[in-house]
């Protein structure tokens, strides 16, 4: 039963290892091949290229 437990801790410390490194982020990320924009990443949405949201239901006029 002992090792059976030992085990069982063990295992949970290995998927909370694993789990706290998914949210390493990287310093730098390099834009796709054939990007426009050499700026990379970006804000989504990107304000220059996408309306506000609600703006396309208001007369503006």
């Amino acid at each position: 039963m002992t090792r059976k437990r030992y085990f069982i801790y063990f295992l949970m410390a290995v998927n909370m290892v694993m789990l706290s490194a998914c949210g390493v982020k990287p310093a730098h990320v390099d834009p796709p091949e054939g990007a426009e924009h050499h700026e990379f990443p970006h804000t989504y949405p990107d304000p220059d290229t996408d309306p506000m949201p609600g703006l396309e239901n208001k007369n503006l006029k």
